[in-house]
């Protein structure tokens, strides 16, 4: 039995994936790096709201799509001993944004709140290499067990 992702899966995965990327590193640009003259000063740019809105809805959908991998291409793949160190690495990854970005969300508390946003940063702005070098390694075990 493959493990390989059904196509609109994939790409359900990957959109989602792209979205939820893009949102965030353009939030943490727009926040930090960009100022609006206001009617009392520099104020921040009012699509700071949209990015970071985005980012949680596509978060939500992201959390879908690691759901629905769980029962059949993480299971299957851990079964068959396949992509096993990238898969382990994208599952931690994932946690570590799950809980660092509840921290963020629900979180008060100004020490912890300041360690999660920078663990969320660093570790949301390489999944994506973390992610390509997991698909990458699926594409060459796959065509490896196909011989």
């Amino acid at each position: 039995m493959p493990i390989k992702l059904g196509q609109i899966h994939q790409w359900y995965l990957y959109v989602v994936g792209v979205v939820l990327t893009l949102s965030g590193a353009l939030w943490l640009y727009f926040h930090y790096f960009v100022r609006i003259e206001g009617e009392f000063g520099p104020m921040h740019h009012p699509i700071e709201h949209f990015l970071i809105s985005t980012h949680g809805i596509t978060a939500a959908l992201m959390m879908i799509g690691l759901g629905s991998v769980i029962p059949g291409h993480i299971v299957r793949a851990w079964t068959m001993r396949r992509n096993l160190w990238t898969g382990i690495f994208m599952l931690l990854t994932m946690a570590v944004l799950s809980v660092s970005g509840y921290f963020l969300y629900y979180l008060g508390a100004e020490g912890i709140r300041d360690v999660s946003a920078i663990v969320h940063w660093v570790v949301g702005l390489a999944l994506p290499l973390v992610a390509w070098v997991h698909i990458q390694r699926g594409f060459k075990t796959r065509k490896l067990s196909n011989r």
